[in-house]
Order: C-alpha cells, then sequence, then structure tokens
C-alpha cells in the first residue's frame, strides 16, 4: 500500500486570502517539497500534487481533514486544477484521532511527538507554522534563505508526522 504523507505551508489561514507556498509530501525515505512563491508556481505545485496522488492509496496529515484537505481543495477551484482525486483517497487525520484516543494538554505535532520522544530537526523548534507568512514576506523580497526555511520546515513536519504515525501504527490500527 502505497501511503503518502501530507503537510502543506501557506501564507494565510483562509484559503480565498492566501496560497499554498508549500507542499509536501513523504512516500518513501525522502520528503519531497514542491514550493510556490507566486499564483504561477502555486498552480505548478498543485499539477505536481495532482500527478503524486495517482499512486497513493492513503493519506497521513496532521490536522489534515481541518486544513490542509479543504484549502489545497479550495486553492485547486482557483486554478481550475482538478483534485478530485484527493476527496477519493482514504485519509487518516492523526491529529484527530490523537484527539479522540490520548488525553494530553496539547494536540500540535511538536507537542505529540515530543511526549512519545520524537524530536524533529534544528527547524521543528526554530519556529512554528505560524511563522511560515513572516517568512513569505522575506521570501517574496528575494530572501532565498527564507525560501530555504519554509521548505525545511515541511520538510520536518512530515518526517516527523511519518515518525508518530510509525509509534502509534498499532493502537491507529486497533481503533479503526
Amino acid at each position: 500500500m502505497v501511503v503518502a504523507y501530507l503537510d502543506i505551508e501557506t501564507n494565510a489561514k483562509n484559503a480565498n486570502e492566501g496560497m499554498v507556498v508549500a507542499i509536501g509530501l513523504l512516500t518513501g525515505d525522502e520528503p519531497e517539497v514542491m514550493f510556490a512563491g507566486s499564483f504561477d508556481e502555486e498552480k505548478r505545485a498543485l499539477e505536481w500534487f495532482k500527478r503524486k496522488l495517482e499512486d497513493c492509496e492513503m493519506l497521513v496529515t496532521w490536522y489534515g481533514s481541518g486544513f490542509d484537505i479543504p484549502f489545497l481543495i479550495t486553492r485547486a477551484l482557483a486554478h481550475n486544477v482538478n483534485l478530485i482525486k484527493l476527496t477519493k483517497i482514504p485519509m487518516l487525520d492523526l491529529c484527530q484521532w490523537s484527539r479522540a484516543n490520548l488525553l494530553l494538554s496539547s494536540y500540535s505535532l511538536e507537542s505529540v511527538a515530543r511526549f512519545l520522544g520524537i524530536s524533529g530537526g534544528k527547524g521543528f523548534k526554530e519556529f512554528r507554522g505560524t511563522d511560515i507568512l513572516a517568512l513569505f514576506k522575506l521570501v517574496e523580497r528575494g530572501d532565498y534563505e527564507a525560501r530555504k526555511l519554509i521548505v525545511e520546515h515541511c520538510k520536518e513536519d512530515i518526517v516527523v508526522l511519518k515518525l508518530v504515525h510509525e509509534k502509534l501504527k498499532p493502537l491507529v490500527e486497533c481503533s479503526r
């Protein structure tokens, strides 16, 4: 079964006010991130994502049902990119699963990973997804380092997501 771990970075909380800045997927050992610094690049990233979904049999996300998937579908509509496949792939939202099955003080990916003894990369603790907007403003001014930070953050999130999934997998499978 081809399982894909998905994370996106955006420059706004609402898809009609912003865009997808990065789409990250992990299907093997190495995460792939498609960066979008403009409206045209966002369309190319969504088309890349659509192609990547062809072999995907399951998506694992962190709050994907409440954010990533609706944001991607909305932006795909803005670009006339058909992401109907995205609505048909079975999805495991590990944030929702954790909220329903664990009793923790915080359900951020970082908090749950830390609780499970999983540490992210260097950037995992340096900044959060909410910092993406400020970084993206720097990208718009030509700051290549800010772009690299966004891509690295997205990669780290999907690697940590996979590690969290591997740790929780026996419990998740029992509860399905």
